[in-house]
């Protein structure tokens, strides 16, 4: 029994396609296996420090925020006591005791002239800035 080979155009395309795809495998399989030597610098601790500030670090992390809060007033309401506070140099806010201010930190007592913070498990007390005394005016009456 005799074996014929027949080779038309369509299975030369095919076979042509076959042998590319083979050549390509061959090539590019050794060199995306190996690893590559890394040329990133270390980062330095400025750049550590920084990523701290990313908004979705903070989002997963357990840690509490770093917040500065500056207390403007404390009003004493129907409703119970307010402090309007500033944080992070931010427009006043008003908070009530319990309040969530940044994850991890909490308005515990509202003072007369003060708040006290919790923050990780420690007490923070945070007194409200007293005004300069105003300069001494001369009279506006004759005499």
């Amino acid at each position: 029994m005799a074996i014929s080979l027949r080779l038309c155009a369509a299975h030369g395309v095919q076979l042509g396609a076959l042998l590319a795809a083979l050549a390509s495998v061959v090539v590019w399989t050794p060199l995306l296996l190996t690893s590559a030597e890394s040329h990133t610098p270390a980062a330095t601790p400025q750049a550590l420090a920084a990523r701290g500030d990313n908004p979705a670090l903070r989002w997963f992390s357990t840690t509490p925020a770093a917040v500065q809060v500056k207390v403007t007033g404390v009003l004493a309401g129907a409703r119970g006591a307010v402090a309007i506070l500033s944080l992070n140099d931010g427009p006043p806010r008003s908070f009530q005791v319990g309040e969530r201010l940044a994850p991890g930190v909490r308005l515990t007592v509202i003072e007369g002239d003060a708040v006290q913070i919790e923050r990780g498990g420690e007490t923070l007390q945070v007194k409200m800035n007293k005004l300069p005394d105003a300069p001494a005016l001369a009279p506006l009456t004759r005499p």
